[in-house]
């Protein structure tokens, strides 16, 4: 060791405390591993599923400028569900697009006494699209959004609703699964992000009742809960801006602030993953900007001891981290090449190890070829988020994040709904 320090660069000298200060990183990684193995689905008894079908459900279904195909599908899923909900609410936020031939189609009351109402607004965000619906739904005990290029499995809202026989439960966050996920190596590369966060790190938050976000495509909330924060999710402001993104962890954070929230493992969604890499940037940028905001509110607001204020701050600590090693790499570059080898061959290791969680999730237009390709793929994926989405992407986003708008479909639907695409997912 004294030989190392006399003959050692500066930047040599730096690398050793750097990676020393990953190791919280990976013991915090673990633990989320191994505690996301005790998520299991919510199952109700009789007499529990009983109080839950007498539960009155109202779905609001925001729209902005949706592909038509789209939409036709998202209300044909949820007109169709094992267990209906009492109404559904589609909000048109000021499209663009004819929906004309939709709205005949199902606006009305369906038979069992569904009823679908259609609305629209002047284009003012998807939260004061959820808003419309509620504050019209006095009869309510439960609110449903769902996004408008999203398919509800036949059983999601059945299987979404049997965590709410816990008194304490205010959010379920259903999972989120990409309808077009084998169209293209991205939206491959999207399945395996979105399967590893809701399949680990989800599976965690869910553990701790302490859900750091909800998926926006599906998720259900008590409405008694959701009424109380109406004026702030319509017009809740960030230094004298007001706030357009971030729905999903808004009403999360405030489940987790008068109970749980937590996700159920068999209540499915299935939403259209970008299919461009343009679609798929701008996507992330708006997260990163949603996110940089609330985790303002996680850190005031969350207590020392929840589980989300120390992701949160694990989160931002990892952001630092990541970048101190970038630069230690670069800057004693060749001299670090081998011990970057040696990480990034630990980190592809890893991150196998971590895919194989999500083999608890299986889909019937699967092959085990798409499987193992999904675990090979991991940590390729994995790299990419580490690096450009949590790091360039999360860094421009917070830099921008005053910019509260849309970043998709400004222009019109970015994507349609294709036969491959329905023939795959049936």
């Amino acid at each position: 060791m004294l030989a190392w320090r006399t003959h050692a660069t500066w930047g040599q000298r730096l690398y050793l405390p750097v990676v020393a200060g990953g190791l919280p990183l990976l013991a915090f990684r673990v633990f989320s591993w191994l505690m996301s193995w005790r998520d299991h689905p919510v199952k109700a008894g009789r007499s529990a599923q009983k109080a839950l079908d007498r539960l009155n459900v109202v779905v609001t279904v925001p729209v902005y400028n949706e592909d038509p195909a789209l939409l036709d599908r998202c209300l044909y899923a949820l007109v169709n569900q094992s267990r209906p909900p009492q109404r559904v609410d589609v909000v048109d936020d000021g499209s663009k697009l004819d929906y004309t031939s939709v709205r005949d189609h199902w606006e009305g009351t369906w038979p069992g006494g569904l009823r679908v109402s259609w609305h629209r607004q002047v284009n003012q965000g998807k939260r004061r699209a959820h808003a419309v619906t509620f504050a019209t739904s006095p009869e309510a005990d439960i609110f449903v959004t769902v996004d408008s290029d999203t398919t509800l499995e036949h059983r999601a809202l059945e299987e979404g609703l049997k965590p709410f026989r816990r008194r304490q439960v205010m959010s379920v966050a259903g999972i989120e699964l990409g309808f077009n996920a084998y169209v293209n190596f991205l939206t491959r590369l999207e399945t395996t992000l979105q399967l590893f966060s809701q399949a680990v790190v989800g599976s965690t938050w869910s553990v701790m009742g302490d859900m750091y976000t909800n998926r926006g495509p599906f998720a259900l909330y008590r409405a008694a809960m959701v009424r109380e924060i109406i004026p702030l999710y319509r017009d809740e402001t960030f230094f004298g801006r007001r706030v357009i993104l971030g729905d999903d962890s808004l009403l999360s954070l405030c489940g987790s602030g008068r109970g749980k929230s937590v996700q159920q493992l068999s209540a499915f969604g299935l939403t259209m993953f970008p299919e461009t890499l343009g679609h798929h940037m701008r996507q992330r940028i708006r997260w990163a900007r949603g996110r940089a905001v609330r985790n303002f509110w996680r850190l005031r607001y969350y207590p020392l001891r929840s589980y989300i204020w120390w992701y949160t701050t694990i989160g931002i600590y990892s952001f630092l981290v990541a970048l101190s090693i970038l630069a230690v790499v670069i800057a004693t570059w060749p001299a670090s090449a081998p011990a970057a080898a040696h990480t990034l061959l630990a980190f592809y290791a890893w991150g196998c190890v971590n895919q194989l969680r999500v083999l608890c999730f299986r889909r019937s237009d699967e092959s085990w070829l798409d499987r193992t390709f999904l675990v090979v793929l991991r940590p390729i994926s994995g790299l990419w988020a580490s690096v450009v989405l949590s790091r360039l992407v999360r860094a421009y986003g917070t830099l921008t994040l005053l910019r509260q708008g849309w970043t998709t479909r400004q222009q019109g639907a970015e994507l349609t709904f294709e036969p491959a695409h329905e023939e795959a997912a049936a």
